[in-house]
């Protein structure tokens, strides 16, 4: 959660981020909820579709629907995605 407010803050403090580093830092963020998730339901964990996340404030919640439905300026991070990074 820190690691989101530091995000938040940079991103507010520099709204010019060009979109390859604020997706950059999104994907930082879909990693971090990830292994949350996996470090909770670690016996019973099901294979998410992705995550959405707002990046004004960061706020994101992992999607296990099979046509997740994303609020105004949410973005989809498909887990391949994330895992792409992971093994």
């Amino acid at each position: 959660m820190v690691q989101a407010l530091q995000l938040q803050t940079e991103f507010l403090a520099n709204p010019q981020t060009p979109s390859h580093e604020l997706n950059a830092d999104l994907i930082r963020v879909a990693k971090q909820i990830y292994h949350a998730y996996v470090e909770v339901h670690a016996q019973r964990m099901r294979r998410p579709l992705g995550v959405a996340i707002n990046p004004s404030n960061y706020r994101s919640c992992l999607l296990f629907s099979g046509q997740p439905i994303l609020l105004p300026g949410e973005y989809f991070i498909p887990f391949e995605q994330i895992e792409a990074d992971l093994f």
